[in-house]
C-alpha cells in the first residue's frame, strides 16, 4: 500500500505507517517575514492555525502579556499556545465552528465595543470574518504569515493521499488530476475544499496528524 502525505511527518509519525510505502511531498511554503510587534493590549484573540502561534511568539518573540483573551482553532494550536504560558478560553475544530461560538459569546455581553483581534496567514478562509460581521463584531486581521503553492507532479499511483490545508489541495491539483483513491483530510476546511474535487474523501476524528494517520490507516 503506497500512501502520500503532502507534507513532511516526523519520526514518530512516520513510525505510525510502518508496513506502508509511505512518500511526503510538501505543496506549500511557509513564510514568516520580518519585525511582526505587538504593542499594545489584545483584548480578544484568535488564532486558527499552529503557523500564527509560531510566528507571533516563537518567531517574532512577542510578549504573552500583551494578550487577554484567548480562542483557537485545533489541539496543536491550543498545545502551542500553551507551551508559551497562555490560557485558551475556547478551542474550536474548525474556523467557522469558533466564529458561531464567538458571536453567540459576544451577544449576550454589554460591552459596547465587540472586538475581535485575528491572527492568520494571506490563505485565510473568509467564514470567520463573515459570521463576526453578520452579528456586529469588530474584526481586525494580522496578517503574521505567508503560504505559497510548490506544485510538483506526483509520478506514482497512492492507495491513498494525506492532505493538512485547502493550501495544499489546490497546489496538488495544479499538476496533478483527481483520483477514485481516498484522500484523508485534517479538517472540516481542508474536506469541504476536497470535496470539490475528490469523490471519497474522509475527514480524521481530530485536527492532528496523528489522528489522519489513524484515519487512513482503518480505511485502508
Amino acid at each position: 500500500m503506497r500512501i502520500l502525505s503532502t507534507k513532511k511527518l516526523t519520526a514518530v509519525q512516520r513510525d505510525q505507517l510502518k508496513g506502508f510505502e509511505v512518500v511526503e511531498q510538501s505543496m506549500i511554503e511557509i513564510s514568516y517575514g520580518e519585525g511582526f510587534r505587538i504593542d499594545e493590549n489584545v483584548k480578544n484573540a484568535v488564532f486558527t492555525s499552529a503557523n500564527s502561534v509560531r510566528s507571533v511568539f516563537l518567531i517574532h518573540k512577542n510578549s504573552t502579556a500583551w494578550f487577554d483573551s484567548i480562542f483557537c482553532v485545533g489541539q496543536k494550536t491550543k498545545d502551542l499556545l500553551e507551551m508559551q504560558g497562555l490560557e485558551v478560553g475556547i478551542v474550536a475544530n474548525n474556523a467557522m465552528e469558533l466564529a458561531d461560538i464567538l458571536a453567540e459569546r459576544f451577544a449576550t455581553e454589554q460591552d459596547d465595543l465587540k472586538e475581535i483581534n485575528w491572527f492568520c496567514g494571506n490563505l485565510r478562509n473568509k467564514d470567520l470574518p463573515n459570521i463576526l460581521a453578520e452579528n456586529g463584531v469588530l474584526l481586525t486581521e494580522y496578517i503574521v504569515y505567508q503560504t505559497k503553492l510548490t506544485p510538483v507532479k506526483v509520478a506514482t499511483n497512492f492507495d491513498a493521499v494525506l492532505f493538512f490545508s485547502p493550501s495544499a489541495i489546490r497546489s496538488y491539483l495544479k499538476e496533478n488530476k483527481s483520483n477514485l483513491k481516498p484522500v484523508v483530510c485534517i479538517g472540516a476546511s481542508t474536506a469541504v475544499e476536497a470535496i470539490q474535487h475528490f469523490e471519497n474523501v474522509y475527514m480524521a476524528d481530530t485536527t492532528t496528524v496523528e489522528s489522519v494517520i489513524e484515519k487512513v490507516k482503518e480505511i485502508i
